[in-house]
């Protein structure tokens, strides 16, 4: 029993052993940021730009800009539209719009059609959803989404019918699909 407890105690002060690990980043580019130390990591994206951070002990952070960043109409929205309001979709564009960056293009009579519409009730809540396909949803399949970037702002122009597309009128019958 005494030679176990001898081997059990010899094996305990050898695990305790270890070598140090060594830091894989550099420590001479340290930066101060208030409480927080961000340290460069090893890649560097462009030039002397450093492609990640390290923000105190845990923190990893991109200084790469994002898709939403870069892409304005890309960004997630979630947007529930007051129905108070009773809008139309005009007033439904321009509530998507706010705080995106973009505006609506004036007032034109090619869209006024699109303007003057009620919104339908299902258009009362969307998200989470891209803004490009929040304002396609809002304006419908008739309508073509249209950008100016230098300006931001946003249009619609009406699409064309294409020859091969079947338009459905009311008055039709619904008949079932022939499959083979």
């Amino acid at each position: 029993m005494e030679r176990f407890f001898t081997l059990v105690c010899l094996l305990g002060l050898l695990s305790a052993c270890t070598a140090p690990i060594p830091n894989p980043l550099p420590t001479h580019p340290e930066i101060d940021s208030g409480s927080n130390r961000a340290q460069l990591s090893r890649g560097t994206a462009e030039g002397n730009h450093p492609a990640e951070l390290r923000y105190g002990r845990y923190t990893l952070v991109s200084t790469e800009p994002t898709t939403e960043q870069r892409d304005l109409l890309a960004q997630i929205i979630d947007v529930s539209i007051p129905s108070s309001l009773n809008p139309s979709v005009q007033e439904a564009l321009q509530y998507v719009l706010q705080r995106s960056g973009y505006s609506l293009c004036p007032d034109t009579a090619a869209v006024r059609v699109l303007f003057t519409r009620p919104l339908p009730a299902a258009h009362y809540r969307l998200g989470p959803i891209s803004l490009r396909s929040a304002l396609q949803v809002l304006a419908g399949p008739a309508w073509q989404l249209t950008t100016d970037e230098v300006g931001r702002s946003v249009c619609f122009e009406q699409q064309k019918a294409d020859d091969d597309i079947v338009r459905v009128t009311p008055g039709s019958s619904h008949q079932p699909e022939a499959r083979p």
